[in-house]
């Protein structure tokens, strides 16, 4: 029986090679009809016969590898007998229902046509529908070249006829270009003087020793040899923040041991940098001081690969910015704020419309986002929550992101990053607002933390007087917990370093059962406030004040290191006697701090996480179970349970007196800390009646912590979860915030 079918196919369906998909199957299914994209959807109107137009919506439902199809309406009604072939249609009015696929790594095929004898050889930028730029070279939507970067370049008639053949794999690929109308690179010297063979002589000169400057996807690398980094860290100063590496499969596997989990993560079509184990004795400790991991991806661009065709070692391949700036991404702007640093820059002149920065993954129970940007994001995510609400939220002040809500989807945006200077708070609200203008979404109210002096607040606050929307604070930690995304109700365990909270202190380690507040980590003293984040020994004094005398703490502090000696160690133990400069925190992050810092691990934070991930590190061969550490839960007045950390680190002075090993120590601490928020989180769930248990927040990227919690609550019958599709740290966190609104605002 012939009929006819409207089919409306949503999520992710632009860039993918979804038309041509479409047209094929339907054609060899003998289907008349068209295929139209409407912006971020993609309509489909056919006739024929049931069974074969059922097919088609089956294939469609399954779609092509790039694509993400999240839902697939059907409207049947009878044969109108209208068409007399099916056809591609040109896009047609701009829909608001889906999203575009970000940017990914060349293919296989474009790889081959590099290397061949075809017109594509040797040029960096090939790629088709199934590789290359989407998201960094996009102005609006539909995703049509004219709405990209590449309306810069008119395609030449060997490009236009791939490009406008149905059956060709360069079809409705809008990133199209060949060396005769494509971009171009060129290599420039520090005087902006060109050189000759752009690929070659970079890589001559980075085997002798020079800094490049390297224009990507989405922004600047600089790149170097890893006998470099010492090098590089003193002009970019970045003290200790490990280096990203590029390297072969070959390469990667002698400087770490490579899982298979890993090695799929490695290449696949988004090429993260996938945190690794290093191999040990590891000859470039400076690429990542004090850690086990190394930083890794292969690599991802036609001009990659052409690089890597001269290089017989790895690559330092580090975003080209200095700590907390945006990363770079105009030719202008790379050489004024890399002047001094890089010594050569190979730039081609391909505008980037958006920056995007590398994606950094690690396997901890399965593969989790420490950053979420180029390959995986910006992205749409389907979500358990019905409103009405259009809701734009952005994120707290570390790791940002911006996420909007909208009809049952969250859109999250790729990495920004620490927001606390005005160029980076510059790039939040540019990453929010082409958000707002490429889902084309009318904001009912803005998302933002708790805190009143973030400058993301402050930024959320002008939006929504723009907007003449209402705003709407979440609490950092609930937000960590609404990230988990369980459709079910959760016992949530937020631990990380820092978050205001509803009561005025600092939090970081706390048990949510229903998002209300019912357990965690004793408060503490923080003398010097914010100071006490940076020099985590300050923490040793306001954990361990209330439990030693003076002198015996003084002796302690000896132990340790400040930058003014004994007169801080003075000026500490007096503003805690005083009261003075002192607040409290919960936070997990604090307690790890400071003993990092008893152990002469880390006794300077130099960048976000640095000593609790430098302790992660000392442990990982040590045996925990070595050293009994107390895990000592008590009420607080309020009657929630905390896990009393005091006696936890007076354990930590008395072993390491004891002259036990470093590593067992370290180890111990963690387990302790993992056992009494596993103990608190089961009270709640005994509690509650609820079954399900989940982690986040920064501590969530502790493969120890998270495996002995996990153990611990599974064993005793508890369904436990981890962050999957967003980031467990604060990159997380706008996505939390705007689930949060989208359910919590109209009962507020």
């Amino acid at each position: 029986m012939k009929k006819r079918a409207e089919i409306s196919v949503f999520g992710i369906a632009q860039g993918v090679g979804f038309r041509p998909f479409v047209y094929r199957a339907a054609t060899d299914l003998g289907l008349k009809g068209y295929v139209r994209n409407m912006g971020t959807r993609v309509d489909i109107l056919v006739e024929g016969e049931e069974k074969s137009i059922q097919k088609l919506i089956d294939a469609v439902s399954i779609a092509t590898p790039l694509a993400r199809v999240d839902d697939v309406r059907v409207k049947w009604m009878d044969s109108h007998n209208e068409f007399d072939r099916f056809q591609i249609f040109p896009s047609a009015a701009k829909g608001t229902d889906g999203f575009i696929p970000p940017d990914v790594a060349t293919c296989d095929a474009c790889l081959g046509d590099i290397y061949a004898n075809t017109r594509y050889r040797n040029y960096w930028a090939t790629s088709c529908v199934d590789c290359g730029p989407r998201f960094t070279v996009l102005e609006m939507l539909p995703y049509d070249r004219n709405e990209t970067s590449m309306v810069d370049f008119p395609m030449c008639p060997d490009c236009e006829k791939e490009y406008t053949a149905p059956l060709d794999r360069r079809y409705h690929a809008q990133a199209i270009a060949c060396r005769t109308c494509g971009p171009s690179l060129t290599l420039h010297d520090s005087r902006l003087n060109e050189l000759g063979d752009p690929i070659k002589t970079a890589a001559d000169l980075l085997k002798n020793e020079k800094i490049v400057a390297i224009k990507g996807i989405g922004g600047f690398h600089l790149a170097a040899l890893l006998s470099q980094s010492d090098r590089l860290r003193t002009l970019l100063g970045r003290k200790s923040q490990p280096f990203a590496v590029m390297a072969t499969l070959d390469m990667a596997k002698k400087l770490a041991h490579v899982s298979d989990e890993e090695g799929k993560l490695l290449i696949s079509r988004q090429r993260p940098i996938v945190l690794l184990r290093k191999r040990e004795p590891f000859p470039y400790e400076s690429v990542a001081p004090g850690l086990h991991t190394i930083g890794i991806m292969l690599p991802y661009t036609g001009l990659h690969h052409l690089l890597f065709e001269h290089m017989d070692e790895p690559l330092i391949m580090t975003s080209a910015n200095r700590p907390d700036e945006p990363m770079t991404k105009d030719n202008e702007d790379a050489y004024s704020r890399l002047k001094g640093i890089a010594e050569y820059y190979l730039v081609h002149n391909r505008r980037i419309v958006n920056r995007c920065d590398d994606s950094v993954v690690r396997v901890v129970m399965h593969p989790s986002f420490i950053r979420m940007s180029r390959g995986y994001a910006p992205t749409s995510i389907p979500v358990d929550v019905k409103s009405d609400l259009n809701v734009l939220a952005l994120g707290p002040e570390l790791t940002s992101t911006v996420t909007i809500y909208r009809n049952g989807h969250c859109y999250i945006s790729q990495h920004v990053g620490n927001v606390t200077n005005p160029g980076a708070l510059a790039y939040l609200e540019d990453t929010a607002r082409k958000l707002v203008k490429l889902t084309q979404t009318k904001i009912d109210i803005i998302a933002h933390d708790l805190h009143p002096i973030f400058l993301s607040t402050v930024l959320a606050k002008d939006m929504a007087a723009e907007f003449e929307v209402p705003t709407f604070a979440v609490q950092h930690h609930q937000a960590h917990v609404a990230s988990l995304m369980d459709p079910g109700d959760i016992i949530g365990i937020a631990a990380d370093g820092v978050g205001y909270g509803s009561d005025g202190t600092v939090w970081g380690g706390e048990i949510f059962a229903d998002f209300q507040r019912v357990g965690g980590l004793l408060p503490v003293d923080m003398p010097g406030g914010d100071l006490a984040t940076y020099y985590p020994s300050r923490m040793v004094a306001g954990i361990l004040h209330s439990l030693y005398k003076e002198e015996e703490l003084k002796n302690v502090l000896r132990e340790c290191w400040l930058p003014h000696g004994e007169r801080e160690i003075q000026v500490v133990l007096r503003q805690l006697e005083r009261g003075t400069n002192v607040i409290q925190t919960s936070s997990t992050g604090r307690v790890l701090d400071a003993a990092a810092a008893l152990l002469g691990i880390c006794y300077e934070r130099t960048y976000e996480g640095e000593p609790a991930m430098k302790l992660e590190s000392a442990a990982i061969d040590g045996n925990a179970l070595a050293i009994a550490m107390p895990v000592k839960i008590v009420k607080a007045q309020d009657g929630r349970s905390v896990l009393d950390t005091k006696h936890i680190l007076d354990r930590v002075v008395i072993a390491k007196r004891e002259r036990k090993k470093i590593r067992d120590i370290a180890a111990a601490v963690q387990r302790a800390i993992a056992i009494g928020f596993a103990q608190m989180a089961m009270e709640a769930a005994s509690n509650t009646g609820i079954d399900t248990i989940g982690i986040s927040g920064g501590v969530a990227y502790n493969s120890a912590i998270v495996k002995t919690i996990k153990d611990e609550v599974t064993s005793e019958g508890y369904k436990f979860v981890t962050n999957e599709k967003v980031p467990c740290g604060d990159g997380g966190i706008s996505f939390g915030q705007a689930i949060l609104t989208a359910r919590n605002y109209d009962n507020d």
